[in-house]
């Protein structure tokens, strides 16, 4: 709980408040624009340009995916889900190469989630399949 504020430690935080608000409406003028007449804030075109600068050109970036959505291409072709364990949580053994891991609902596996576990295998939310040891994808 926060102690009483007493008369003194009040008129303290009163002038302190009235110095901050006396300055920011001192400096208010500053954040403005300006009001000479012969000064132009934006090029005929809406564009700002210096007249002493030459103009800068950035080339065109086009980018084939986002790196960030995963994708079906991001899972090991080696990756098999070795045993599944259904139920109120299910849960499945996965084997990606030399390392095997346990995974659920809701974790990460290649960059996407593993959104159902069935009895075929573990379906990641990008719609792609890990099949059961033995299936066909």
């Amino acid at each position: 709980m926060l102690p009483a504020l007493h008369d003194r430690e009040r008129a303290v935080l009163f002038r302190w408040a009235l110095l901050i608000a006396g300055a920011a409406c001192a400096l208010a003028p500053l954040n403005g624009a300006p009001s000479s007449s012969g000064v132009r804030t934006a090029a005929p075109s809406g564009a700002w340009e210096s007249p002493g600068l030459p103009r800068l050109r950035f080339p065109e970036v086009r980018v084939g995916r986002d790196p960030f959505v995963p994708q079906a291409s991001d899972l090991p072709a080696n990756a098999v889900v070795r045993a599944v364990i259904l139920g109120d949580s299910p849960h499945a053994l996965i084997e990606i190469g030399s390392r095997t891991m346990l995974v659920g609902i809701g974790d990460v596996l290649a960059g996407a989630r593993v959104s159902a576990i069935d009895d075929s295998g573990v379906v990641l939310s990008d719609g792609s399949r890990v099949p059961l040891h033995g299936e066909v994808p």
